[in-house]
This record gives structure tokens, sequence and C-alpha cells, in this order.
């Protein structure tokens, strides 16, 4: 970090000065202007270069204590007054005492980062082993932590753990940051519980009483906040009893049953319709054969006289087959 480099540095600086340190008695200090500690409680000797000339009154005075180590992102100023105050209470005399370098020294933590998608991965890891919830939920992250800040050089390990008051329909887990046989740091992370749900979504435009089938229409899962209903069922084998569009989840009330009565006669008068998003073309044509919702039974057109293949709705009309023309008229 920058202002560990600063600090060896100045320290190096410090020691390879000739003058320093060379009267018996007296203490000199050189004071970075920051230092990045590592160390739970502070010495003046991890803050400021000690020199002397005398080693014993050198090893005291770097044992002097300095007060707390800063917490995480944390930074404590420490000028020469508050250090000759310190040394002055264990008998050090400060007018034996000589300060270069900086007046005051900011110290900060020498810190590592756990970014976010660490800390999701070790949640989710967590929620997979034990599925909380309902059986088959799943969860869905609500709000991305925060980065933890750990101390630099430490092996850390993540633990991940249910944790306490969560909200109805979601699940917490406390996630935590431990190294040396201590934990350093947490944070807790959100997730809503979700559900499968299975829809059918048109892939082609269905045309009212044509039949829902894999070619027009597919079965996809989805996750819902809500608890899903449990008498789904598939529309496949069903008639549309309206225009789905593509791209349309296809509802209860868009189809129908598919029944075995016939609602269209051999030589009846039929209405041939053919409907779009924002268009109807109609026109009376003559079923050459008997049919039922959803089958396909030849048409003759009574104006162009052309037969064409129909699919039977439920109402008795016909829709004609794009491009299915079996026979033209004279």
């Amino acid at each position: 970090m920058k202002g560990k480099t600063i600090s060896v540095l100045a320290v190096l600086g410090f020691l390879c000065c000739p003058s320093l340190g060379d009267k018996d008695g007296v203490l000199y200090l050189h004071l970075p202007r920051t230092v990045c500690v590592k160390f739970q409680n502070l010495q003046l000797g991890s803050i400021a270069a000690v020199r002397g000339g005398e080693a014993k009154l050198v090893a005291k005075a770097m044992e002097v204590p300095m007060g707390r180590s800063p917490s995480s992102g944390e930074k404590i100023v420490i000028d020469r007054h508050t250090i000759l105050s310190r040394l002055g209470t264990l008998g050090f005399n400060a007018k034996a005492v000589r300060f270069t370098g900086a007046s005051e020294v900011a110290v900060m933590r020498d810190e590592a980062t756990i970014e976010a998608e660490r800390l999701i991965k070790s949640a989710e890891s967590f929620l997979q082993k034990t599925r909380p919830g309902p059986p088959k939920c799943g969860w869905r992250l609500t709000k991305r932590p925060k980065k933890l800040m750990v101390p630099v050089g430490e092996k850390i390990r993540l633990m991940s753990a249910l944790a306490d008051a969560a909200p109805v329909g979601y699940v917490k887990v406390k996630v935590s940051a431990f190294g040396d046989n201590r934990q350093y740091a947490q944070t807790e992370i959100l997730f809503k519980l979700v559900y499968p749900v299975r829809q059918t979504v048109a892939t082609k435009e269905i045309r009212v009483g044509q039949i829902v089938t894999p070619d027009n229409a597919k079965i996809r899962t989805i996750h819902v906040e809500s608890t899903p209903r449990s008498d789904w069922t598939s529309p496949y084998g069903m008639l549309a009893a309206r225009i789905i569009p593509v791209g349309h989840v296809i509802r209860p009330r868009m189809v129908k049953t598919k029944t075995s009565a016939i609602v269209v006669r051999r030589n009846q008068r039929v209405t041939m319709k053919i409907e779009g998003l924002g268009f109807k073309v109609t026109a009376m044509g003559q079923a050459l054969q008997d049919g039922r919702a959803g089958e396909r039974i030849k048409v003759r057109n009574i104006d162009s006289r052309r037969i064409v293949l129909a699919e039977v709705a439920f109402d008795g009309t016909v829709s004609p087959i794009p491009g299915a023309v079996v026979a033209r008229g004279p």
C-alpha cells in the first residue's frame, strides 16, 4: 500500500542517517507521514523509527503503548505532543527526545478486500446445501453486500450461517470472515424466496380454434415471489378461444377443451374468415366435409369456387389455411 511504502522509505532514511543516535541518553524519533499497521494495539515502534545511544532505552521506548489500532477504514492521527505525553507517563524525559520527519503520523490499518462476489458465492453455496424455506423454493438476491476489509497477510476463510430476524418471505444469511482463530468482519445478505412456475408461451400466432401444440407454443419455467397454484395443466391439445399473439403467455381463459361434437356439417354454408391483429376478412363458403372444432376440412369458396383447407372454430366459422388451396374454381 502507498502509506506502507512511505513508511518503509522514511524508516530506511532515518536508519541510514549518520547524525542520529550519537548521544547517550537522547531518544531520536522519526515520524513518517503515514503508516499502515496490522497489530491489535499500537506501540511507538510500530508508528515511528526509534534510535538512541542506549539499547535498553530504545527497546523500552519502542514498547510504549500508543492506544488501539485503527478499525477498518479508520485513520488515527498521532502528533508529537501525544507521543511526548505517552513517553512522559513512563518516565521518559521530554527534553531528551528529538523529533525528525513529520509533525504527525496518520495511522491506518493494512487491509485486503473481500469483494461482494465472493461473499454472495459463499451465501448461495450455504443456501444450496441447507435449502431453507418451503420445498422447491429458490431465492433471489435483493441487494449486493458491501465489500469486507480484513488484515493483510491473513489466510481468510468465509463461514455462512442463517441470520436472525429475516422478514416473512425472505431468508437472511450471515457471512463472517475468519483468520488466525478470530473473526475479523461480517455482513448480512438478504434473499427473497421465489417459487418455480410453469407457463406456456406462444411461439407463433395461434388463431381462434387452432390446437395448441409444441409446434406453436413452448412450456418454460420461471420463478415468482408468490406461492404458485398447484392445479396448473398444460394447454397442449386445447383449442384457442381467441387470437394469441407471438410471445404471449397462454392463460386458462384463452383456451377451451377440444370437443368431439360436430359443429359443421357437410354441404352446410359457413362463414370463412381470416383474422389478424387489426384486420378481419370474411367470405361465404360451403363445407365439403363434417368437421369438429379444431379439425381441418375442405371448404368451397362460393364466390371464387376455389376449394381450400380450413380449420373449424367453436362457433362454426372456418379459417382458411394460408396457401392450402386444394382445387381452383372454373
